[in-house]
């Protein structure tokens, strides 16, 4: 348990201090994207997981778009100009940031995203479940596997140039 849970929180109810906190229930757990997440899909992934714990599945497949097109641009970098969403996804694929199937389901919820926009499609919670699924495992992809990889190399290298 964090220091800041083993305390009792003292507060102040109508003027008298005799009350504390022991535990707040349910506990609150931090919802996080994966580690090295860019800060702007990073806040965008937190906030689909957040709503799909609201029951707001549309706003999730919205969301989950809203990730892979910042995403899709960091990658690319100036090379993502103007092109779609669609095209990103082609040029990463392309030069081999994603798998076939990443392409496949990349495509699957800018379709999906598209209906949630501009259709009166619902969603259930097993589609918005499958599609944050996939963009978790896309950042971890994308962002969080090759700086582990980099992060091996440094360590190789400080320990090759410290013996």
């Amino acid at each position: 348990m964090a220091e800041s849970q083993k305390k009792d929180l003292d507060i102040l109810i109508s003027g008298n201090s005799q009350y504390r906190f022991r535990k707040i229930y349910p506990v609150v757990k931090k919802i996080t994207a994966p580690e090295y997440t860019p800060p702007v899909a990073d806040r965008t992934f937190v906030e689909a997981k957040e709503d799909l714990q609201r029951r707001r599945y549309d706003t999730v497949v919205i969301l989950c778009r809203r990730v892979l097109d910042i995403s899709t641009k960091k990658l690319l970098g100036d090379e993502a100009g103007k092109e779609s969403l669609s095209q990103r996804i082609q040029m990463i694929y392309k030069k081999g940031l994603i798998t076939e199937q990443m392409k496949e389901w990349a495509h699957i919820v800018r379709i999906d995203a598209n209906k949630a926009v501009h259709t009166d499609e619902v969603f259930t919670p097993i589609e918005a479940s499958q599609i944050l699924s996939f963009t978790e495992m896309f950042l971890v992809y994308a962002f969080t596997l090759p700086a582990m990889v980099e992060a091996r190399r440094e360590q190789k290298r400080s320990d090759s140039a410290s013996i």
